[in-house]
């Protein structure tokens, strides 16, 4: 008896050493981890550190955005599109690389504060470029057609030029010209720039009409887009698989 419970106690023993072996071997083993996680993160704070992001609230939707000088301070600004908005949002540079100084430009058919869902003007492509060569930018800008769920009829589309002063505030620009009326309402592609290298901004622009059946490059010459010799016959893009 006496051996046999020697022998069990040895037994009980080895067990417990055996036991405490593999709790330290355990907490090596988790302390291996965190090391190596803890590197992990030391190695990335320097990069984390590193960046800078700010965010600026512009309308909504901000489907596109276009970068030019608005003010003629030699820093470029920022334009904002709004896709199913009211509004376009101009965010002036403060010369250090800041744009907390925001100005909108209500641009609905309806421009009391109670404008509705149906009064959208969903101006969803919007460029900073010189449309008339005075060396000072202007803002071009597409209201795409909206569709409503009801109606028999399709909305066109419009393209509108404000014409840049460099001491005035964009909400207090005026059209440069009248309203372009644009039958294929649809916008698939937008750009604008010197075709002709006469010194004036042309807009070239693909679309599609109101059966999404057709496609169109559309171009219009500056510097007076409203003149119908300035705007070339649309040029027919056969559709395929995709736009």
């Amino acid at each position: 008896m006496h051996k046999s419970g020697r022998k069990v106690r040895m037994s009980m023993m080895n067990d417990s050493r055996t036991g405490n072996v593999g709790v330290v071997r355990g907490r090596k083993a988790v302390s291996l981890v965190l090391l190596m996680v803890t590197s992990l993160f030391v190695s990335m704070a320097p990069y984390a550190s590193a960046s800078h992001t700010t965010q600026y609230g512009v309308q909504r939707d901000p489907l596109y955005i276009s970068i030019g000088d608005l003010d003629c301070d030699g820093d470029n600004d920022i334009a904002s599109g709004s896709g199913m908005g009211h509004f376009l949002s101009f965010l002036y540079n403060d010369g250090s690389g800041g744009f907390g100084d925001r100005q909108d430009i209500q641009i609905s058919n309806n421009d009391s504060f109670r404008a509705g869902f149906r009064d959208v003007a969903d101006g969803n492509r919007v460029e900073i470029a010189d449309v008339d060569g005075d060396d000072i930018n202007d803002i071009i800008y597409y209201q795409q057609n909206v569709r409503f769920v009801g109606e028999s009829f399709v909305r066109p589309a419009n393209l509108t030029v404000l014409k840049g002063v460099c001491d005035e505030r964009v909400n207090l620009w005026e059209e440069m010209f009248d309203t372009i009326t644009i039958v294929n309402p649809y916008l698939q592609g937008f750009d604008v720039g010197d075709i002709d290298g006469d010194g004036t901004a042309d807009v070239v622009f693909s679309s599609t009409d109101s059966t999404f059946a057709n496609q169109f490059i559309q171009i219009y010459m500056g510097p007076d887009y409203s003149l119908p010799v300035n705007q070339h016959a649309p040029i027919s893009v056969p559709l395929t698989t995709g736009l």
